[in-house]
């Protein structure tokens, strides 16, 4: 099974002519989605609210197949997001999270709650941004590790969000020497280490030396790099009329896990894939995010609509 814990937040997006769909997001939550869509058994270890928006989010979890742990809900507001999007309909967020349901995280509890057999825990993103939160979850990466779980991290940084960028790089750092896979983009890495002004994936690979690193560039694709040397380059999907792109970096990684759990790759078996595997593994995740960009909001496609698509 799949444990995944992180950011759940409602995407307020901006439709024009002061409209705002609420759709259900949250880079940690998107993930999730992308993954119980693919087939996988996954469970979401997150508080959610009772609020309405609460009740969004629990439903379309519920509808991908994603399970929540016991007495996951507070009375705390939902963390919510305003998405605006530019001409080529790339997103831009404004985020309200003080004191919202997400961020309550009972250690003890979530990890009370996880299953006898876990193949991957994840989170990543808004999670690891405030300091006390970065704490909190890393007690719970250090519990799924002793566990005998593969680690992912996502860092998917907002720059708006972070008060402390010194804090947060150091802190964040701590969940890079943990992970076995970290799925980061061109952003992400420039923000994270400004002073890598050359070789910075490389250096990025020495410095962390996760199993696997998938490396996004947006319509460039994606790239990635086994920690034995294995190197592969996807290019990027798009089999239909661009909706936007929110959630395609999330498509991507919910896909990750999805393989890694249904191959059952474990151990250190991650970074021995052949160039093979993982071409076949970045495909697929190339072509959910595609599909996913097709649509309003974060909707990574099922198995079977990605082989209907694609043959």
């Amino acid at each position: 099974m799949i444990v995944i814990g992180g950011d759940a937040i409602v995407d307020l997006i901006d439709r024009g002519e002061r409209l705002f769909e609420a759709c259900p997001g949250g880079s940690t939550l998107n993930c999730a989605l992308a993954a119980g869509q693919l087939g996988s058994e996954v469970l979401y270890v997150s508080t959610l609210s009772t609020d309405a928006y609460g009740d969004l989010l629990a439903a379309r979890l519920a509808e991908c197949r994603v399970s929540l742990r016991d007495n996951a809900r507070s009375d705390a507001y939902s963390s919510l997001a305003v998405v605006s999007l530019d001409e080529t309909s790339q997103p831009s967020y404004a985020f309200y999270r003080d004191g919202t349901a997400d961020r309550e995280v009972p250690v003890a509890e979530i990890i009370a709650s996880f299953p006898q057999s876990m193949s991957i825990f994840h989170v990543g993103s808004c999670a690891l941004i405030p300091i006390e939160d970065q704490d909190a979850w890393l007690s719970v990466v250090k519990a799924a590790k002793e566990r005998g779980a593969l680690i992912s991290v996502d860092p998917n940084c907002r720059p708006s969000m972070t008060k402390d960028p010194v804090a947060y790089r150091t802190g964040i750092a701590r969940f890079f020497h943990e992970a076995d896979l970290v799925k980061l983009s061109d952003e992400d890495l420039e923000y994270l280490h400004p002073d890598w002004t050359t070789d910075a994936l490389n250096q990025f690979m020495e410095t962390y030396a996760p199993q696997l690193c998938v490396y996004t560039r947006g319509s460039e694709g994606l790239n990635g790099y086994t920690r034995e040397g294995v190197m592969v380059e996807v290019g990027a999907s798009l089999p239909g009329p661009l909706s936007d792109t929110v959630g395609a970096g999330d498509s991507v990684h919910g896909t990750l896990l999805a393989e890694i759990d249904r191959l059952q790759i474990a151990g250190d078996k991650l970074s021995q894939l052949n160039q093979q595997s993982l071409s076949e593994i970045l495909t697929l995740a190339s072509r959910v995010a595609g599909m996913n960009c097709t649509r309003a909001g974060c909707q990574p496609p099922t198995r079977e609509e990605v082989d209907a698509t694609f043959g």
